[in-house]
């Protein structure tokens, strides 16, 4: 299996870490975002396209998937997962639709 690079953009690195930080700050522990991070970026790394392609977007190529509550939306090319955008949907349930019209 060959490893896969991923990338993320600024915007998503920065929805990232906002999300972290809330529940950080909410949960007072570290414990529960540490998790959500290693998770997602676990899922990230075992996407395989060669057995089903995620979840499509009304936009082209751009696909997600949700983990618990935290939506990812990313683009790929061969080798490479361009992660474009972060949404926690319980924090804002209509962050889903807005990204969508603001993504590339």
């Amino acid at each position: 299996m060959v490893k896969k690079k991923i990338i993320w953009t600024k915007r998503a690195h920065s929805e990232l870490y906002e999300t972290l930080d809330y529940y950080t700050n909410r949960n007072k522990s570290r414990i529960y975002s540490t998790k959500l991070y290693k998770e997602i970026q676990q899922k990230l790394r075992k996407l395989d396209f060669s057995i089903a392609l995620p979840k499509k977007t009304s936009k082209p190529n751009i696909f997600y998937f949700t983990y618990k509550h935290v939506s990812v939306f990313f683009s790929f090319q061969e080798n490479t997962i361009f992660v474009k955008a972060l949404s926690d949907d319980r924090r804002n349930p209509k962050s889903f639709e807005l990204i969508l019209r603001n993504l590339e």
